[in-house]
């Protein structure tokens, strides 16, 4: 009887070829090529601590092999799925947009799938989601969540928070918003402008109010004069933006010359009032946003922004959601510090050029 040889099909599958015909690849497969113990393989499909080199070795021959683990028997060894539920406020937006992309890609490298929840911003649904992911025994959750979940989630639950606390024994992932509003001020002021304005809409709270404190700050501090118009037309915030520059314009001419929004959303907003009343963008008023994300790879900056670092974002949380899938740092009674990383500044369409 023929010894099972390794073939490859059209470059990209391989399989293994037995006297019982044609076979997907499994562990064992993996075992030889990796040249470790199946043991070993287990150990990384499960997500327990593997020698760097064995690790290596074993993330090639899956590649290679176009290996998958089952699922099922991940869940049965081990009580949990191989599913992660990524909760996040909306969907709609750039930013949460490759947020969800960024957080799948991690996921799926490392083994995992991605459960996408929109809670709308919605506590009650938040909580739903919660306890949908305690019924599924879901591996973990990451959330950015605008809710009190502290009760909610139990301990043995793996969880990361991004951008807001959950509570001190779950890690918290966040930018440098407050560096970040430091920054817009910073530019818009090396750039010419002289009287500043923060727009945004009711409320302003969390990493909003974080940002904003950031651009106040720097104006105080270097005696810029500086103001806010917060809209209180949640429906409509846009036609209270409307309102005010219309209020604000004399003689053709808007008051403010730089303005800056925690959102890159409603600086867009603005930018097209503004536009309406011809008041030219970047000439007469500078603006700068907050999140410079993109819908799709090849996108053009359009928007002068404070970019967050998405993909690294993704990358330690993951980072943090498995540290307590493998036993470290996952009790209760361990404090976590934040994560903050770094914001960068990236020149768009609604900002002046820097001189050279």
């Amino acid at each position: 009887m023929q010894g099972p040889k390794e073939r490859k099909l059209q470059r990209t599958t391989w399989v293994v070829f037995s006297d019982r015909g044609y076979q997907m690849a499994n562990m064992n497969d993996v075992s030889r090529l990796a040249g470790v113990s199946r043991g070993t393989v287990s150990n990384y499909i499960n997500g327990l601590k593997v020698r760097p080199a064995a690790q290596e070795r074993i993330e090639n021959a899956i590649k290679k092999l176009n290996y998958v683990p089952n699922a099922a028997a991940r869940t049965l060894k081990t009580n949990r799925s191989s599913y992660v539920v990524l909760i996040i406020p909306r969907v709609d937006t750039p930013f949460f947009s490759e947020l969800s992309y960024c957080m799948q890609q991690v996921l799926k490298e490392n083994g995992y799938k991605m459960i996408l929840c929109n809670s709308n911003s919605r506590p009650q649904e938040e909580f739903e989601y919660i306890q949908m992911a305690k019924t599924q025994k879901v591996a973990g959750i990451i959330t950015m969540s605008y809710a009190d979940i502290r009760e909610l989630v139990p301990p043995d639950i793996p969880l990361v928070a991004l951008e807001n606390k959950v509570a001190d024994f779950f890690p918290l992932i966040t930018s440098d918003n407050y560096h970040g509003g430091s920054l817009a001020a910073s530019k818009l002021y090396s750039l010419g402008a002289r009287k500043l304005l923060f727009i945004s809409k009711a409320p302003v709270k969390d990493v909003s109010q974080i940002r904003e404190q950031g651009f106040r700050d720097y104006c105080e501090d270097n005696k810029i004069e500086h103001d806010r118009f917060v809209a209180q037309n949640k429906a409509n915030f846009v036609d209270d933006f409307r309102y005010f520059i219309e209020s604000e314009v004399t003689d053709k001419k808007f008051k403010y010359d730089g303005v800056f929004s925690d959102s890159d959303e409603y600086v867009s907003d603005f930018w097209y009032l503004l536009q309406q009343r011809k008041i030219a963008v970047p000439e007469e008023v500078q603006l700068i946003g907050f999140d410079g994300a993109r819908v799709y790879p090849r996108q053009q900056v359009v928007v002068s922004s404070i970019k967050q670092p998405v993909t690294e974002i993704t990358r330690q949380a993951f980072k943090s959601l498995q540290q307590q899938l493998i036993g470290k740092n996952n009790t209760q009674n361990e404090m976590y510090e934040p994560l903050v990383l770094p914001v960068s500044f990236i020149q768009g369409q609604t900002t002046k050029q820097a001189e050279s």
